[in-house]
């Protein structure tokens, strides 16, 4: 990859002017407090996790640790909720809530600033079945020409309103009765649970996903998502029917005669703006190697938890049906 030796090469040009400069900042003489942090993702549903942390000051050692004991108020268009501690800083709000609802959520302890946050439980956005190919694609960051699997969605923007998203692709791991899991569960295996596991995809081949380009990777920036938690808006579609190209490592796996791959399915998130503001601001701080090393401002986490850090925010989201693809010969 030609971005890792142009990078060396501009952060050499950036170092050397500075070479005879010396700064005596001390990061002990920076005024901070410690913050309570509250992380809420509401949805569809009669039960909400809640989490609470004290923030670590830059001026202090040690690390973020759980709030128990908080005194929490957790209210569904103004009606309380029953608020149950699980301890390790975990806690549930027991309410039924439905999209459209307006969840306001307060907290306090430790004798930290009060925090409060606001947010709205959004309509889930439905997905088409999942359609698959095998496609051959250039990638910018590996410079050549890549084999994928490809998985494509499609879903229709409601015209009124700017909309936020996210996407994930999660596939099949299936427990059997062997005390083990795998992607493909053979004849004689007895399932006994299901759970998901979510892909790395890459973005090639979807305008939307797609923000970077060759010369991106040479200024030292990224295209990774958070957790694989890919954020966009409608800008460009709003009101439109919109397909996504989701491109994933071929995982070839034989049955019988054929090769098949593993049971993928797509996950669209409709987020709200404070969701997607949170998320698109931890990727942009992961992403740009430059800001790491000093050479360029970092992004200040966007939150809308007042008083104190993090992010209460609403989210509905759909899943297509479950899809396996069998290989060409």
């Amino acid at each position: 990859m030609r971005h890792s030796y142009t990078l060396f090469i501009l952060a050499l040009l950036a170092i050397l002017p500075l070479a005879s400069c010396r700064d005596n900042f001390d990061i002990s003489s920076v005024k901070s407090e410690p913050k309570l942090i509250l992380y809420c993702m509401p949805t569809a549903g009669d039960t909400t996790a809640i989490r609470l942390l004290r923030s670590l000051p830059v001026n202090r050692q040690g690390q973020v640790v759980p709030i128990d004991g908080a005194h929490i108020s957790y209210s569904v268009n103004g009606r309380p909720a029953t608020i149950i501690a699980e301890g390790g800083g975990h806690y549930k709000a027991v309410a039924k809530q439905s999209a459209g609802d307006r969840i306001s959520i307060e907290a306090e302890a430790d004798g930290l600033p009060a925090v409060s946050a606001q947010t709205t439980i959004l309509d889930a956005v439905p997905l088409s079945d999942v359609a698959t190919k095998e496609v051959t694609v250039y990638s910018d960051y590996w410079e050549d020409s890549e084999n994928y699997l490809q998985l494509t969605a499609s879903f229709t923007d409601p015209s009124n309103t700017k909309d936020y998203y996210a996407v994930q692709v999660k596939s099949l791991l299936f427990w059997t009765n062997y005390g083990g899991n795998c992607d493909l569960p053979g004849p004689d295996d007895i399932i006994v649970d299901t759970t998901a596991t979510v892909c790395t995809v890459y973005t090639e081949s979807d305008p939307v996903l797609r923000k970077l380009n060759s010369i991106d990777y040479d200024f030292g920036y990224d295209n990774n998502a958070y957790e694989n938690f890919y954020v966009f808006t409608d800008d460009g579609f709003n009101g439109k029917t919109y397909t996504l190209h989701l491109n994933l490592n071929r995982n070839v796996a034989p049955a019988g005669w054929h090769y098949v791959s593993p049971y993928y399915y797509v996950e669209l998130y409709h987020i709200t703006p404070e969701f997607y503001h949170f998320v698109n601001t931890i990727g942009s701080i992961d992403n740009s190697d430059l800001a790491k090393a000093g050479l360029s401002n970092i992004t200040p986490n966007v939150g809308n938890v007042r008083g104190g850090i993090g992010m209460a925010a609403g989210y509905a989201s759909a899943k297509s049906k479950v899809v396996q693809h069998v290989y060409e010969e």
